[in-house]
Order: structure tokens, then sequence, then C-alpha cells
């Protein structure tokens, strides 16, 4: 991302050029002082320009466009210093040492001290008293190596001949060095920053390089103008990425993980250990340079109480880790009692639950299956769903489920039958939920429970409010539903009205009664087709609806008349029952008096049938 960046690697180029100028020594003195102080008010410009772009990003919290509109104002101090110091070269160009203007150091402390102080305010979150402590211990580690880098400073032999002027800005320096050791711990450690950590590395590394060459270029330590201007370009330089950097990390989306710091905290840096490296890398210089003198003793001393806090926050550390550790152990066995919990509630429970894949294959079933339709659970795991069912339901469930199977979070009922190892079908009731995007299952859920006996019992009631208990003929209720639902379509209705049906329960009993019915329900259903709908309107009448119109209708009668004139043996007794029928036919929009027309003509038929006997 940076290595592409479109503002970065011409920058990159522009610098690279500067900087060989100086590393290559060429030009004169003067040339090489009016580069520097024309190269870093132009820096402080863009500085200022790349910073807005960070503080107009969208989505900006309120305290961090607060610290990068005060980077930007601190690049106006710097550009207005580094300006003026380009003016007092140009006045002199005898000059062959570097001097520093005092309005240019002037308003490069307010630069740094401006963005110092708005960093260091930045609001904290609430931590707990541990991490309060870690903080603490964190930033005196810092701060003990920055200590003994001024400590080294300050009393290094070249201060000897600084002057007043030398000391000044050595003091200078130090104070920018521990702004900048704060500032570190700020961004660094504390998890409460308004700049992302790549971004806020140049600031860090150019605050420390600025003050240690304030520190270092008022004395003799540095001869020439190559190493002065280095430490005076690299710092200029380097800040101007920053803001960038910010840019393009925000737009990046890794904005988002800035926030999670600021919210959790950062669990681990390096940068306290990295001090102890720098209180060592400091005793070390200041026994070389200078022997066993007063800035090793120093440097001593802070590398002591630098390893001090070091081991005082890993026995801090360890001590936070043995209580995760404690908490760990009870999270996983309160995990495990879970898990055994839930595995005998899926183990015992009444209904099936099943975890299937998007290609319709089963992955997981509980051991339910085998007590509702036998087997075992080999049997069905790695089986398709469709191939569990009844041939005669797949195209149907697979319809039904295409949705779900679609779309998470989709939810469906079903109802299918599977095949029970008896080889008999039991009919299940199934809830499908799609979760699979749901981590730990990935699949559609289906939970399913055994409604055979159910359907049995629906079945069976709605036939008995649609039938005649006797018979099993439909009744008249069902009767008149069917011609209803026929609309406005021609219809035959056959009426049947058995003739001595009284004589035969007063002299035989209502048994054989009763048989009789039954007798004559068999006839009307060998006499009709499947089209037809035979029922028992009450007592001892009969109904035929015809679905072939009235030349059925009569072919019907005319059949079961002659059925009826046979004798037959009913109830132990040889008997022959008569009947008067009536046939009627018409829209189906009009039942009552279809049925009138028909009883009209069964009672006609009735009355000829009684001259006739007589």
């Amino acid at each position: 991302m940076l290595m592409r960046d479109r503002v970065l690697v011409p920058y990159a180029m522009v610098c690279a050029a500067v900087l060989s100028f100086f590393a290559l020594d060429l030009g004169t003195a003067w040339q090489k002082m009016v580069l520097c102080w024309v190269v870093a008010p132009l820096s402080d410009l863009m500085l200022i320009a790349l910073s807005r772009q960070a503080w107009r990003l969208p989505g900006l919290t309120r305290p961090a466009r607060r610290f990068w509109i005060a980077l930007g104002a601190a690049g106006l101090f710097f550009a207005i210093g580094d300006t003026s110091q380009l003016v007092y070269v140009l006045a002199h160009p005898e000059q062959d040492k570097f001097v520093f203007f005092p309005l240019q150091s002037l308003l490069g402390v307010l630069g740094v001290v401006l963005v110092g102080v708005v960093a260091l305010f930045h609001p904290s979150q609430m931590w707990s008293r541990g991490t309060r402590i870690r903080l603490l211990l964190d930033a005196g580690i810092v701060n003990t190596a920055v200590g003994v880098l001024i400590w080294c400073l300050l009393t290094r032999s070249g201060m000897a001949h600084a002057g007043p002027a030398g000391y000044l800005s050595a003091f200078f320096g130090c104070g920018v060095l521990l702004c900048g050791g704060f500032l570190a711990v700020k961004l660094g450690l504390s998890g409460s920053s308004p700049i992302s950590m790549p971004a806020a590395i140049p600031i860090i590394v150019s605050t420390g390089i600025q003050a240690i060459g304030n520190a270092l270029l008022p004395t003799d330590g540095i001869d020439g103008l190559v190493y002065p201007s280095l430490l005076v370009l690299v710092p200029c330089l380097l800040t101007v990425v920053a803001p960038r950097i910010q840019v393009l990390h925000v737009r990046a989306g890794l904005g988002d993980r800035l926030r999670r710091d600021e919210r959790t905290g950062r669990r681990y840096s390096a940068l306290p250990y990295l001090g102890t490296v720098l209180c060592a890398a400091g005793l070390v210089v200041a026994l070389l340079t200078q022997g066993l003198g007063l800035s090793a003793w120093g440097a001593l001393a802070g590398l002591l109480v630098n390893v001090a806090l070091v081991v005082v926050r890993q026995m801090l550390a360890l001590s936070e880790n043995n209580g995760l550790l404690d908490r760990l152990d009870e999270s996983l066995a309160e995990i495990r009692r879970r898990g055994r919990r839930q595995e005998a509630l899926l183990r015992h429970a009444s209904e099936i639950t099943a975890i299937v894949r998007t290609d319709g294959v089963v992955k997981y079933l509980n051991p339910a299956v085998e007590r509702i339709i036998g087997g075992s659970l080999h049997d069905y795991v790695g089986q398709h769903l469709l191939n569990l069912m009844h041939p005669g339901d797949a195209p149907r469930i697979e319809a039904e489920l295409a949705e779900v199977f679609a779309t998470p979070g989709a939810k469906r009922h079903i109802e299918m039958r599977v095949q029970h190892e008896d080889d008999s079908w039991r009919w299940l009731s199934a809830v499908a939920v799609n979760l699979v995007e749901e981590p730990g299952i990935g699949g559609i859920v289906i939970n399913a429970r055994d409604v055979t006996e159910e359907r049995e019992l629906r079945e069976r009631l709605r036939f008995q409010a649609g039938h005649d208990a006797l018979t099993g003929l439909a009744n008249r209720r069902l009767f008149t539903d069917r011609v209803v639902a026929a609309g406005t379509a021609e219809v035959a209705v056959l009426l049947v009205d058995l003739n001595g049906f009284k004589q035969i329960n007063d002299t035989y009993g209502h048994a054989t009664g009763d048989a009789v019915l039954r007798h004559v329900a068999g006839l009307l259903l060998a006499c009709t087709g499947a089209g037809d709908l035979a029922a028992r309107l009450g007592g001892d009448e009969f109904a035929v609806l015809v679905g072939a119109g009235a030349a059925e209708a009569d072919r019907i009668a005319g059949r079961l008349r002659a059925a009826l004139a046979v004798p037959a043996e009913i109830g132990g007794q040889n008997l022959t029952v008569g009947a008067s029928v009536g046939v009627a036919a018409g829209p189906a929009d009009q039942p009552d008096n279809l049925l009138h027309l028909a009883d009209l003509r069964m009672y006609a038929d009735k009355q000829r049938s009684r001259e006739f006997t007589r």
C-alpha cells in the first residue's frame, strides 16, 4: 500500500535526492545550509497539507481530529521558524557553521509542546486497577531509558565548552526527548491514541532525532555541516509521512483496528523492553567514550532502576497470567459441563435433531432417530436427505426446502414420511432453519417429531365428520358440500328411499335393519363409479352424486333396481329389499332445488310402485 502511494513514492525520491546531496558532501558550506533551510520549510508546508487531509477524514472522533489539527498548527510554527532561519542564512553568506536563529528555536519549541500537550491530554479510557499499574510501570521503564539518554547527553565531555547558549539548547533538546518519551507511552502503550502505530512511529523517531540534534549541535561533538544538516532535515522529512500513513490506513479499513485498540487497550508492546536496550546502550557508549565516570555511573543507576521496573512488570504479568489461566481452566470446565449437558439433552430428546449440509447430505443426527424410526446413526449420517423419505414426498420436500437452502436464516415447516425399520412409513413434522452462517453449525438444522398417530387420529376424525358410522358412506354434510363445491356446473342427483324398511325393523329387529342398510350401501358402491359419491342422508334414505350426468344417473338407478330385486341373505333371513329412486339434474349452485326435485321424482316412483303392488 505504501510502496504504491502516489504521494509517498515521489516524496521518497525527492528525499533520497536531498539526503544524497549531503551524504556525498556536495557544494559549499553555505550552499549546504541554504539547501537545508529551503527543504525544511517546504516539508513543513507539506506537513500542513497532509495533516489537513487527516483531520478531514470521515468518521474521525473529535479528540483525534484535534490531534491532527494540532500537528498542522505545529507545521505552521515550524514553517515560520525554518523560514526565519533561511532568511538568517541568506543574510550571512559568510557563515560556515550551524547557528540557530532564536525565532526558529522558539517556534520549534512551541510546535513540539503543542503536539505533545494535545497528545498527552487525549481522553483516556476507564482502566482496571491492574491495567493502570501496568501502564505506570511501562511508562516508568520507557522514561527511565529517556532519563539515561538525557543524563549521558548533559554529562558528556563536550558540554564543558558549550556555553550558556549550548546548555540552553541542550536542555531544550532533553526536554523534547522527555516529551517524546511520554508521547511514546501515550501512543504506543495506553491503547488510547488518536493515531495508528505505523503513523506514530515516524513522529516518535523524528522527535527523538530532533531532541538529540538540539543537544549535540551546540557543542563541539559534531564537526562540519553534513551531520548537523541531517539532524535537522531527517526529523522534518519523517514527520511529513505520518499524516499520509494515517490517511492510507483509514481508507484501507485499518482504522477499525485503531478504534478497537482504543476500547480494549494494547495487550502487548515491545516499547518497554526497547527502553531497557537503550539504557544498556547508553551505559556501553558512556564506558567506551568516557570510561567509568559521571556519565557511566548515572547510566548504570538508570539501568538498575529500569531492570527493577522490568522485573516488577514481569512479576505483575505472571500474576495476571496465572489469574487468566485459572479463569481459562474454569471456562474450559464450564464448556465441558455445558457440552456434556447438551449431549445428554440431545441423546434423550424426544425429537430428532439433524444438521444437513447445503448439498443435502446429512452430517449430524442425534440418537433420538434410533428410537423413532429405528436403525443406527451410521445408516443415516452421510446419506442424502431426499433418499431417506418416501419417494412420493421427495419432489414436494425438495421444492419446499429450496428457499431454505438458498437463504441464510430462512425457516420452513414441512411434513414428510420416512421408512421405519419395520418397513412401515412414519409421518414426521419438521422445522428446517438455515444456520449456514452460524459458527459451529454451518448447515440446515432440522428438528422433527413423529406425528403418525396424530395424523391417523386427525384423518379418522375428518372421515367420521363426513361419513356415516353404520355404512361408511358419505353423510348428508359431506354430500351437500360436494354438491356446492361443483359450483355452476351441471350435476345429476339420485335419491333412494327403501320400501318396507319399517316392517323389516319391526319384524326382524334393528340388527337386521342395520344389516339391510349395510347391504344397500354395498350395492350402491357396486353400482357407482369412481367419480360418483354415494351417501346415506339419514334413516333409510340414500343419495348418489353422479359425476357423468343425468344419463349415467338413470343407468345407475337401473343397475340398483336390478341388484335390489335379487333376494339376499341378510341377518340370517332371505330378504328382497325394494327401493324408490328419483333422479334430477341441474346446476349445482341451487342444491336445495335440485334435491327437492329428486325427492319429488322419488315419491312419484314410490307411488307408482304402490299402485303396481295393488
